[in-house]
């Protein structure tokens, strides 16, 4: 039994290897080397050239602190060939469109995940923040940290994540601070809370200033001396402290606060939002119902112009009198006198 069950591990291993996409040098610049499958080298080069000015826009939340020297991104039509693509022994979740291994200095980003296209320009972005966070913080930057952090530089907006926040501030159901790391799920969901959660509150770290104070955006400096204080092997908490001035208890309360104020006019926003929309949509419809009426008015007036040219053309014609006009004598008899001959 044994040697049957090795004799199937081997031939799957091998079926694995054979299935494993080919990739090969497609672009380089900078730090940034991409390897990717045939048919994918242009959209590669439009990644590399890219890659290392998002580096440098990270790197100014990073000052100072160790940055990353080589990255090599892997790239794939699919994303079920990302734990194939991954280094070795380490995998790819299976819900992933990109992995970042920030150890390595590798990245594995795909463009589509069945029959449904990604856009790998987010998706690498967002992979790049995991490299230079784990380059600079190493394994000290907490999940929901680095989570944020990786938002912040990529933007992947999401209606369904926004839905989620609402709900979190209408509910009050927002995931401790304490439990947020641990809640994050294996199979990760597009609206799900822990993500949401962490990509809002880091979004609001970044912009509080050193105090409370709404006017005060510090100009990230205190977002990037708690990230320092990090780094530098500071407990997160202590570091909150010497950056915001507040553990990080109380920021995440004063995010809460922030996030209520936000999300729960949302529906009296969104309530506006559908009567304008119903306005326009009825004043659309107006404007093409008149415009039918119009064309139909306009056609009707053209059937009765052309009715009345055809009554115009169809006048009977001329029959002159017969025998002697009668009014001839007369209009001779009207006729003046010729001219008098002067001698």
């Amino acid at each position: 039994m044994k040697w049957l069950l090795s004799l199937i591990v081997l031939l799957w291993s091998q079926l694995a290897i054979a299935k494993k996409p080919d990739l090969t040098f497609a672009a380089r610049s900078g730090r940034v080397t991409v390897f990717a499958e045939a048919d994918l080298h242009a959209t590669a080069k439009e990644l590399a050239d890219t890659a290392e000015a998002t580096l440098t826009r990270i790197s100014g939340d990073l000052i100072g602190l160790p940055a990353p020297k080589e990255i090599e991104v892997r790239l794939v039509r699919d994303a079920k060939d990302l734990a194939a693509v991954a280094p070795g022994g380490r995998g790819a979740p299976s819900w992933a469109i990109g992995v970042a291994y920030p150890d390595l200095g590798v990245i594995s980003v795909a463009t589509r995940r069945g029959m449904h296209w990604s856009d790998p320009g987010p998706t690498l972005r967002h992979e790049l923040a995991h490299i230079a966070l784990g380059a600079a913080l190493g394994p000290r930057a907490p999940h929901w940290l680095h989570e944020g952090f990786a938002y912040q530089h990529s933007r992947e907006w999401s209606w369904e994540r926004a839905e989620t926040l609402a709900g979190m501030a209408w509910f009050g159901s927002t995931i401790p601070l304490e439990q947020l790391d641990a809640s994050f799920p294996e199979q990760e969901q597009i609206a799900h809370r822990a993500y949401a959660e962490s990509y809002d509150f880091v979004g609001f770290l970044s912009r509080r200033g050193r105090w409370e104070d709404k006017e005060d955006d510090g100009d990230r400096w205190p977002f990037r001396r708690f990230l320092g204080e990090i780094a530098n092997g500071t407990d997160p908490d202590l570091a909150a402290r010497h950056a915001f001035g507040r553990p990080l208890k109380q920021l995440f309360d004063e995010w809460k606060v922030d996030l209520d104020q936000r999300y729960m006019l949302v529906p009296i926003g969104l309530f506006s939002l559908a009567l304008w929309i119903f306005c326009a949509l009825l004043l659309t419809a107006a404007y093409f119902r008149r415009r039918h009426q119009n064309k139909k008015r306009i056609a009707q007036w053209d059937l009765e112009d052309a009715a009345r040219a055809e009554a115009l053309v169809n006048i009977p014609p001329y029959v002159p009198w017969p025998g002697k006009d009668p009014f001839d004598d007369d209009l001779d008899d009207d006729k003046p006198p010729g001219p008098r001959l002067m001698n």
